[in-house]
């Protein structure tokens, strides 16, 4: 899980949009993909962004 983590946070460091990282990573949807990023960091995509000022 934290593999995959990692490999979200860095298609989103590189200006990946979340709907293109969960398609890249094979997840159903962007909202599949949030659920995900939120039980493994304690934090949503869009707060993930925020803080990297996207």
């Amino acid at each position: 899980m934290q593999m995959e983590l990692a490999r979200v946070r860095r298609l989103l460091r590189d200006g990946i949009t979340p709907a293109q990282v969960a398609a890249e990573l094979g997840f159903a949807d962007q909202s599949h993909l949030n659920r995900f990023f939120k039980r493994g960091s304690g934090v949503t995509l869009a707060g993930f962004s925020r803080a990297l000022g996207h």
